[in-house]
């Protein structure tokens, strides 16, 4: 019995101390100008202009601070403050990423994120956000099917250590480099479908 608390303590332990995560708190300042003028998801009657919040990702033992958007979003006829993205941290078998979700429309990045000796610089960028293909099955004749178009990017931007990081400056604004795919793949689905030049089934 002894040796089975043992054990199990030792998963736990392994497992947070191998979990990247991204620092959550109840009362998540939001800033304007440097200047904090309320927390997120309260209400307020102050005008928001480039507010944002700041959230904390530790990759190898260091802390990155990106700055998160803010937008006044009005719920039950009163002003609240809300982030406009969410920020997730994956650590997967391609490697590490971060994944930038909108929280008002269907866009979502995939930052490719590699460390090199004592720099950690974003590599590689994929957009996915929700399309339509017009899908041709015979002349004159075409069928809509719900897609996500995808678009890549390959960079090499150096994060930093000393200063606040948005990530919207890396954002992908031109339509080159852009492919659709079924809405029923992920967008991890479909760039290894396309890696592979695998046909996608539409149906």
């Amino acid at each position: 019995m002894r040796k089975q608390i043992i054990y199990l303590f030792f998963i736990l332990f392994y497992s947070l101390q191998s979990c990247q995560s991204i620092s959550v708190s109840n009362d998540i300042p939001v800033l304007q100008n440097k200047k904090k003028i309320g927390f997120i998801n309260q209400v307020t009657d102050v005008k928001c202009d480039s507010c944002y919040a700041l959230r904390t990702v530790k990759i190898d033992n260091k802390n990155l601070i990106f700055k998160i958007p803010v937008s006044l979003n009005n719920i039950n006829n009163k002003n609240i403050f809300q982030e406009d993205y969410e920020l997730l941290l994956d650590q997967s078998a391609n490697g590490l990423s971060i994944k930038y979700n909108s929280l008002n429309n269907s866009d979502s990045y995939i930052f490719k994120i590699k460390k090199n000796k004592n720099n950690i610089a974003i590599t590689r960028i994929n957009k996915g956000s929700s399309s339509v293909n017009h899908h041709k099955i015979a002349k004159d004749d075409y069928v809509d099917y719900p897609a996500t178009s995808i678009c890549e990017k390959e960079t090499n931007h150096v994060l930093s250590y000393n200063r606040e990081i948005n990530l919207n400056n890396y954002f992908i604004n031109s339509d080159t480099n852009c492919f659709l795919c079924p809405s029923k793949y992920s967008v991890q689905e479909c760039l290894e479908k396309k890696k592979m030049n695998t046909k996608f089934n539409w149906k």
